[in-house]
């Protein structure tokens, strides 16, 4: 019986409890301020504008609605445009992980908050087939290797861009190589570096570093990145990378090829003298009239091999002439100006040295030959000292000999004997 009694006492004191619980009066705050918006609110990566909507049920003149955020950075800006709104901007999120921001809303004693959660940016996932790429040494800095290399899905074959192909371009900060007839990217971690301080391991701003693309019509646009990073073990390669409308996963795993494009003070690569051979060119005269503003006449003859500039040899004669209407003569090294050490002696009978017109040597002008086998350059070498000379024949051909030098130490003999139409 005692028992009985016992549950039935407590049973009475839980419902008891229970029922004053209900009764109890609910205690209202000073302000009466409250949240009429979701305490979360889910953003996407894109940001946008939003309103965080409130209540102050007993308003009071002598106080203000303050606002406030803990992520300056995803919430870029807050603002109160009425007695019940504020007003909140989320920036674009560039990154691939989440982010969050709390806007929290104050007035007298009293604070309301709301939580802001964004989606990461999409990453566009890419599988790189191949890697190329060219190494240049010190240029930048001495004692660290400056590379550049492209990851692409397979965009380019024999050093042409094909349409439909997307190419991620990247400048790279690192040791030195250690063999220049394989160059390795040494394994690493690099950071994108917008301050360009050409650390080791950075990815420095050069304009070089970005992603681009080529559509099947053949037009082509270029994003700069505005972050990225890169981890290379052994032969894979990972690239995260942002640009201000897209986020990239790139993966590459494979063998890849580095070029060294190291440039010297000289121009050529001849490593024996060269007998030019013009089989299969063809040549073309012309004249460019008062080209260097030197008061007489430049010439040009040029040989380009019948199959494009890629292939065989190719051959250019850059010189002045009194005559307006005749190349016929010979042509001596012009040398350099004395004024000018870059600028050639414009006179006639003297030909322009071939002479490097960009930071990489690819450009060239002047008198020059190259020579390439399949779409790859074998060699190439200014004409740097000697003479040409330039007859024509009877039936209409021409007939020219070279007996040239180039800019190598100790030099190599260039020759020509060559008859036939231009």
């Amino acid at each position: 019986m005692k028992s009985i009694i016992v549950c039935f006492v407590a049973l009475f004191a839980i419902i008891s409890s229970s029922c004053e619980g209900e009764d109890k009066p609910v205690v209202e705050s000073p302000s009466g301020l409250e949240l009429v918006s979701s305490p979360t609110e889910t953003v996407g990566n894109q940001g946008g504008v939003f309103a965080v909507r409130y209540v102050i049920s007993s308003p009071s003149d002598d106080a203000q609605v303050a606002v406030s955020s803990d992520n300056t950075e995803m919430i870029s800006s807050i603002e109160v445009i009425s007695e019940d709104t504020v007003k909140v901007v989320v920036a674009a999120n560039k990154t691939d992980a989440e982010r969050q921001g709390t806007v929290t809303i104050e007035y007298k004693d009293e604070s309301v908050s709301v939580l802001f959660v964004q989606e990461p940016m999409d990453s566009v996932v890419v599988v790189a087939n191949q890697l190329i790429g060219n190494y240049y040494g010190e240029r930048l800095c001495p004692g660290l290797g400056y590379y550049w290399i492209i990851m692409s899905d397979g965009g380019i074959v024999d050093g042409e861009a094909t349409n439909g192909s997307e190419f991620f371009r990247i400048d790279l900060i690192a040791p030195m190589a250690e063999d220049e007839d394989n160059i390795r990217i040494p394994d690493g971690y690099y950071r994108y570096d917008a301050t360009n301080s050409l650390e080791e391991y950075t990815i420095p701003n050069l304009g070089n570093t970005d992603f681009s693309y080529i559509d099947d019509g053949g037009m082509a646009w270029a994003e700069p990145f505005v972050d990225a990073s890169l981890e290379v073990s052994g032969s894979r390669f990972t690239l995260k990378a942002n640009t201000e409308n897209s986020s990239y996963y790139v993966t590459f795993e494979g063998e890849y090829t580095i070029t060294a494009n190291i440039i010297s003070d000289n121009i050529s690569t001849l490593e024996e003298d060269l007998e030019i051979d013009l089989t299969g060119c063809v040549g073309t005269l012309s004249n460019y009239g008062d080209y260097w503003l030197c008061g007489y006449t430049n010439w040009g003859i040029e040989f380009v091999h019948n199959k494009g500039l890629k292939y065989g040899t190719y051959l250019v004669l850059d010189f002045i002439s009194e005559s307006t209407t005749s190349c016929v003569g010979t042509y001596r090294y012009s040398g350099f100006s004395g004024e000018d050490s870059t600028k050639p002696n414009f006179a006639p009978g003297f030909y322009i040295p071939g002479m490097r017109i960009s930071d990489d040597g690819v450009h060239m002008m002047g008198s020059l030959v190259q020579i390439n086998r399949d779409g790859k350059g074998i060699a190439q070498a200014p004409l740097y000292g000697g003479e040409f000379t330039i007859s024509q024949n009877e039936d209409g051909t021409y007939h020219i000999v070279i007996d040239a030098v180039d800019d190598a130490e100790p030099a190599h003999r260039i020759t020509l004997d060559w008859t036939g139409r231009l």
